[in-house]
């Protein structure tokens, strides 16, 4: 068997978030392993994988092409740039697009010899282009694996039990008020910035200044999270009246920022991470259990927390609303990662429960008895029937 270990091409990332740069190391440490090797210098690269999507990026961009334009190169943006010579890959990243990109990759850097191994060893390779296609093609569940190892130790999802859904008092355990925390303010925020539209929303008695605005996903604030100091806020209780909110027009919210220096996050991706460390794998008081979560569009996963089977359970929901109970069993999958993931794409108005009700899921004896109403009221108030002059006459007048 050959090393291939040795036969794997460089890939440098450049202009790359950190949690971007993650989830593709997910990828080139999970199923193509031995085939890619994610590095950092340029120098030695042999091909080239940039985030056009961040501050200067178009610059960035031209700098770089014109001193290696003979690397082969995916960008990775939002919008398909123009003119740009490069493998293109749309944000939020799809996996199998991405793999697939991969291998046009290769198909360019790898010597033509190579493509042509000796015949004793084309069984072999066939063998192993068999097994690895099969695992380029598993690219999420591998994914998810890897996120399930890193994420379970950052606790972003509790450590709660599943619950029976009979039990009452189970059940009482799974739920947490939004109200009696900061993260009811941001989502109050959201919604009252989104429709003013141009007017941001300053929350008043934080340690911190914050101001969110919400139409161009933005959030401000007098200091940088991190992770624990962002997991404290959200944990501890907030009192009503000493968190007041106030409206401010985009020059107030410009002047605002200038003269206090603020900081710029992504409103989505800090409101997701906030609300991942209030509900620690619990749902939001009054969530019912048996209702369709409609997941309004595609998470950008670039940006926001990858929670252990979120794409999975994006998936899932994409192609069909589901209950929160009937996806982590249909999954197989603990509910506190379903509930977590719901939380979070909740506050963020991502996902929402479905309140139509529906014959299949009203109690089998709710559905007779209207089935029983519809033919008594058929019986009782049969419809008169009407004479061929009289339907003539009816369509003539309309």
């Amino acid at each position: 068997m050959k090393n291939k270990s040795k036969q794997a091409i460089r890939i440098a990332v450049l202009g790359m978030e950190t949690r971007t740069r993650n989830l593709l190391k997910m990828v080139f440490d999970g199923p193509c392993r031995g085939d890619f090797l994610l590095i950092e210098d340029i120098q030695s690269a042999q091909a080239c994988i940039f985030d056009l999507d961040t501050i200067d990026g178009m610059k960035l961009w031209e700098t770089h092409h014109a001193r290696y334009s003979h690397l082969p190169t995916i960008i990775l943006s939002v919008t398909k740039k123009e003119n740009t010579s490069a493998f293109y890959v749309r944000k939020p990243i799809n996996f199998d697009q991405f793999v697939n990109t991969l291998e046009k990759i290769k198909a360019l850097v790898v010597p033509k010899t190579r493509l042509v191994p000796a015949l004793e060893e084309q069984t072999e390779s066939k063998n192993n282009n068999s097994t690895r296609f099969a695992a380029l093609h598993n690219a999420k569940l591998a994914t998810e694996m890897a996120v399930v190892k890193t994420e379970e130790n950052a606790s972003w999802c509790g450590q709660l039990e599943d619950i029976d859904p009979t039990n009452p008092e189970a059940i009482q355990k799974i739920y947490y008020d939004p109200k009696q925390y900061l993260q009811s303010f941001l989502e109050k925020a959201w919604d009252i910035s989104n429709k003013s539209q141009d007017k941001a929303i300053l929350l008043e008695g934080l340690y911190s200044k914050m101001v969110i605005f919400q139409k161009k996903n933005q959030l401000f604030s007098s200091s940088s999270f991190e992770d624990n100091n962002l997991r404290t806020l959200a944990l501890l209780p907030i009192a009503k009246n000493k968190l007041q909110l106030r409206v401010l027009t985009e020059t107030e919210l410009n002047n605002f920022i200038e003269f206090n220096q603020l900081l710029e996050t992504p409103l989505d991706s800090f409101l997701w991470q906030l609300s991942l460390w209030t509900a620690q794998g619990r749902l939001p008081k009054g969530t019912d259990l048996n209702k369709n979560v409609i997941l309004l569009h595609w998470p950008n996963f670039t940006r926001l927390v990858v929670t252990p089977y979120a794409l999975k359970i994006s998936a899932l929901w994409m192609k069909k609303p589901l209950s929160l109970l009937d996806t982590a069993k249909k999954l197989e999958i603990p509910q506190r990662y379903v509930f977590a993931f719901y939380s979070a794409a909740s506050a963020i108005k991502l996902a929402l429960l479905d309140r139509r009700v529906s014959q299949k899921s009203l109690p089998k004896d709710i559905i007779d008895r209207r089935v029983d109403q519809r033919s008594l009221n058929a019986a009782t108030n049969p419809i008169p029937k009407r004479s061929f002059l009289q339907r003539l006459l009816g369509r003539l007048h309309s």
